[in-house]
């Protein structure tokens, strides 16, 4: 297998970060930087540009992250397959979401994935859609849930569930249980930051309606729909969310949903990896979650 020098510099090429690395693979800095300084040594090259306290890769440092990196996805591969093999397969799988999965719809698929494979271990990140693509593209996670349309040519898109944006207040709000197009944009509003796939969604299907976004009242930006529905709570605001981030509010009589005549928002949750066959780990989960929704 690839020896551990080699792994340390793959860490420390794909974040530059001693501190982060050591604590990632919980190791001490003195032990990051001695394994580097014994891996250049060996190969008689410097691999790290060291300059105003920040690292860059020097040529042959960029030639070598780049085998090393095929190296460990075959290295994965093999402890896949042989634990196939051996009836007990171990691993850790490096999965990232947008935030309406992250919430709303994955928490169940985690829960009944590590039952039935609780050797696999899974490390879940969150954050926006952008976000989420530029971990994918950057090798951090060899799997992905997002929101919004297809827009990176080295990723692939595979189509998971529809979701609806729907309209939503606080229950005490006045106002009709139908609006046209007219009152629609005299709410006011709270939108998700600009790099949320929900915001990116919103604008093109108002645009296509003949609305611009940025003639709306938007009283606030919110990074997180959570933060969203407890504003709306404590507001005469309205906010465009995804159906499956607001079931329990609905329910419950908190929020009410506002029916927008003419103007209908649908999209697609993707799964996303890198272009390529995927990860081992990141394919059985794929199949998995791809099953679960049936």
């Amino acid at each position: 297998m690839l020896d551990h020098k080699y792994k340390v510099f793959y860490h420390l090429a794909k974040n530059p970060n001693t501190t982060k690395v050591a604590e990632e693979l919980l190791l001490t800095q003195p032990a990051i930087s001695k394994s580097i300084k014994e891996l250049e040594k060996e190969l008689g090259i410097s691999l790290f540009l060291r300059e105003k306290g920040r690292m860059q890769l020097t040529e042959a440092g960029k030639y070598l992250y780049e085998k090393t990196d095929f190296l460990i996805q075959r290295e994965r591969e093999i402890n896949y397959e042989i634990g196939k093999m051996r009836m007990s397969i171990k691993g850790t799988l490096y999965l990232g979401a947008s935030t309406t999965l992250s919430q709303y719809i994955l928490p169940e698929v985690l829960a009944r994935f590590t039952t039935r494979h609780p050797q696999i271990s899974i490390s879940m990140s969150s954050g926006n859609t952008d976000q989420i693509e530029h971990e994918i593209l950057a090798g951090n996670l060899q799997l992905a849930f997002i929101e919004g349309n297809p827009s990176q040519p080295d990723i692939h898109y595979i189509p998971y569930i529809r979701d609806e944006i729907v309209l939503v207040t606080a229950k005490d709000t006045p106002v009709e249980e139908n609006i046209s197009p007219e009152k629609f944009i005299q709410l006011p509003f709270v939108f998700r930051e600009k790099g949320s796939g929900t915001y990116h969604i919103i604008r093109k299907h108002l645009k296509e309606a003949g609305i611009d976004i940025n003639h709306l009242t938007n009283r606030l930006v919110l990074g997180s729909t959570e933060g969203i529905k407890h504003y709306l709570l404590h507001s005469d605001c309205f906010a465009l969310l995804s159906i499956y981030s607001v079931r329990e509010e609905l329910s419950a009589g908190k929020l009410k949903l506002i029916e927008m005549n003419d103007l209908c928002i649908h999209r697609m949750f993707y799964i996303i990896h890198r272009q390529g066959e995927p990860d081992p780990y990141a394919r059985q989960f794929m199949e998995f979650a791809l099953n679960q929704k049936k």
